[in-house]
């Protein structure tokens, strides 16, 4: 490109800064109003989500996958993952024959015990002259599917299947990425799932593709007696972790056993000691978590991952009678808080809180 050529690109560059305001300071960022995450998967997966899923082959990350979609289709908790809500889901399949995959959304939906009219298969076998997602061609085809069915979160199964090129050039991914973000810009969660070579230790291939996601996952074989499909799954890159909502990013044993998927927490972290403070604020949360019945506006609470849960507005109203708030019962309760979260004593979401194990 000539320099006549790059003068012309930079001044049109600075007249559309200048009247678009792209630029802000901090007080016009701070300002700014964002609407909050749309979370549809516990706090991690939410409907700007980039994730990426790397695992060995045959370990059972489609089987995973499948039942995590269908459970946030239908508005159910999947593992210790609440869902806040139904959202539309696309499974977008490049690898399997129609055939195969009719039986696994099959096996699926049994092992549920859900067939929700929210979640939406497609084959590539099903689509005409089938072209990868690093060309227009085979942009537009997904496009048109996008444009029908208005999805909160796409499920691609795989990147080897749906994005063509030699696996360790970043050509073919560089060719997607602009098309990943148009999708984040609309809203629409994604999760890129992705084979591990002959090393299992991380994914296969440019380690590019991992730059630009919010959520990075691997699962690794864990070895049964009582299952061939068990692995531990962990949250290698967490864009969305806070201190607190940390629990849902925690590392866990998931397992299909006998035709239900299971998870068990792969080890808390050790607890730290409170203050004397926090150790009052712990002490009404587990009472109140204990005591109060399984309701709240009516619907039944879930245990939060096995553990006796609290409303945070209930627990802080209990804290306040207890006396245990000063002045400015706000800031003083949420610092207790964060001491139990951060401390390993309790774990919270953004209405509940529960006392850890």
């Amino acid at each position: 490109m000539d320099n006549e050529n790059i003068a012309k690109l930079i001044e049109e560059s600075t007249d559309k800064f200048n009247t678009a305001n792209l630029v802000l300071s901090l007080k016009d960022w701070a300002a700014r109003k964002l609407p909050p995450p749309d979370c549809i998967s516990g706090s991690w997966l939410t409907t700007t989500t980039r994730a990426f899923l790397w695992a060995p082959t045959g370990i059972g990350k489609t089987m995973f996958n499948m039942g995590h979609g269908m459970t946030i289709a239908g508005g159910r908790a999947f593992l210790h993952w609440q869902t806040p809500r139904v959202a539309r889901v696309l499974y977008v399949d490049g690898e399997m024959s129609s055939r195969l995959l009719k039986q696994r959304l099959a096996d699926e939906t049994a092992r549920l015990g859900i067939q929700p009219d929210t979640f939406f298969a497609l084959s590539w076998e099903d689509i005409p002259d089938f072209q990868p997602l690093n060309t227009l061609e085979g942009q537009a085809a997904l496009e048109a599917v996008v444009n029908l069915l208005r999805p909160d979160y796409i499920i691609f199964d795989n990147v080897v299947a749906l994005v063509s090129g030699d696996q360790k050039d970043e050509q073919g991914w560089r060719e997607t990425m602009p098309w990943i973000k148009s999708l984040t810009k609309r809203k629409i969660g994604q999760m890129w799932i992705h084979h591990t070579g002959h090393d299992e230790t991380h994914s296969y291939g440019a380690k590019l593709r991992e730059f630009q996601m919010d959520t990075v996952i691997s699962l690794e074989a864990v070895e049964r007696p009582d299952t061939d499909v068990s692995f531990l799954l962990t949250f290698r890159k967490a864009r969305e972790r806070t201190p607190t909502n940390r629990a849902d990013f925690e590392q866990v044993r998931i397992a299909l056993i006998a035709d239900t998927w299971t998870y068990q927490r792969a080890g808390g972290a050790a607890k730290l000691k409170l203050s004397p403070l926090g150790q009052k604020y712990y002490e009404v949360l587990r009472k109140l978590a204990g005591d109060q019945p399984d309701m709240i506006k009516g619907a039944e609470i879930p245990r939060m991952h096995g553990c006796p849960a609290a409303t945070i507005e209930a627990w802080q109203k209990a804290c306040i009678q207890h006396g245990l708030t000063g002045k400015n019962q706000r800031a003083d309760f949420s610092r207790h808080r964060l001491e139990l979260i951060s401390k390993n004593w309790a774990a919270c979401n953004e209405t509940l809180a529960w006392v850890l194990p």
